[in-house]
């Protein structure tokens, strides 16, 4: 195994914050900690209408913005927002095929290879989602995870960069994330289907301190997917501290 790189590390507040609340947020837990966040180069992907008043925010503070989701590129289609614009915005990354949208609105692996490839040629990295929906034996979720890793990026230029998160469906906004083992699995299933020199790995799905820790040792991610710890400064605190110590 190589030498890893620093880790690095993003959140989703999903629809969960209004625009005052997602100020109030920042301004409270987010612009305190900037200055560790930014040595995790970390980002905050939110809602359409909030990307320009983020970026107005956290100028400066080293904490990029990303958006939650995009289209396949422009043109006429109502209610979309094109790759393009996002990085018009100032956006350095988006979601594309996160769990629930494969889930609620059927995105297949088609749709989200599209969607990474586009957002790439706009400028823009894609943080390509994978993970099985139901808890299903780990060399089953590594197969799964696998295929859609390859799906996504098998059109995808060599040399661009992507991100690609592990998040399992079933993890996400339960009180206990993929255990160590069954995670380590996972990713090193997508190191070995997915070599290419510019892709890094995530975790995310019920990250808690010592979540980093334990797949770190096992040297097969480059970082982490925070969901309630970006809520609390002192947790948020703890899981940064735990990471940058790595």
């Amino acid at each position: 195994m190589t030498e890893l790189a620093a880790p690095l590390s993003f959140t989703s507040t999903k629809m969960n914050l209004g625009r005052a609340g997602t100020v109030e947020w920042m301004e409270r837990v987010i612009l305190p900690c900037a200055p560790r966040l930014a040595r995790l180069s970390f980002f905050v992907c939110l809602p359409y209408p909030l990307l320009s008043t983020a970026r107005e925010l956290l100028s400066g503070s080293g904490v990029g913005v990303g958006a939650q989701n995009t289209w396949t590129g422009g043109g006429n289609v109502t209610g979309e927002v094109s790759p393009c614009l996002l990085a018009e915005l100032g956006c350095g990354h988006v979601m594309v095929g996160h769990a629930e949208r494969r889930n609620l609105f059927g995105e297949d692996d088609s749709l989200v290879a599209r969607k990474a490839a586009a957002a790439s040629e706009a400028g823009l990295v894609p943080v390509v989602c994978v993970g099985e929906q139901q808890r299903v034996s780990t060399s089953a979720a590594a197969r799964h995870t696998a295929r859609q890793a390859r799906a996504a990026l098998e059109n995808f230029a060599e040399d661009a960069p992507v991100l690609v998160l592990y998040e399992p469906g079933w993890a996400i906004g339960a009180e206990r994330g993929a255990s160590p083992e069954h995670a380590a699995e996972v990713l090193e299933e997508l190191h070995r289907v997915e070599t290419r020199a510019r892709a890094r790995f995530l975790y995310g799905g019920a990250v808690v301190a010592g979540t980093y820790t334990a797949l770190r040792e096992r040297g097969v991610w480059d970082g982490a997917a925070l969901g309630r710890a970006v809520h609390d400064v002192g947790l948020l605190r703890e899981v940064t501290a735990e990471m940058l110590a790595a």
